[in-house]
């Protein structure tokens, strides 16, 4: 049986937790990331009138809701 000090035992469970975080806030950061670049596909500024709105379909052009301006979708 491996025999563990005091010290070593607190000493593996410090570097287990921040293990843990530094794997916790990767995951997060990488599901934010994804998050934001489908976010960024649905919504548009209309560059003449400032207007900010959302579309989820499939079409390349989309058509300001306030001024009737086609708008390209970002790839």
């Amino acid at each position: 049986m491996i025999e563990l000090s005091f010290m070593e035992y607190c000493m593996a469970i410090v570097i287990g937790s921040w293990m843990l975080v530094a794997l916790f806030s990767w995951i997060s950061r990488f599901a934010h990331f994804n998050d934001e670049r489908r976010g960024r596909r649905t919504r548009f500024v209309c560059a003449l009138c400032l207007t900010a709105w959302e579309d989820r379909g499939r079409e390349k052009l989309v058509d300001c809701p306030h001024c009737g301006r086609s708008c390209q979708r970002p790839q």
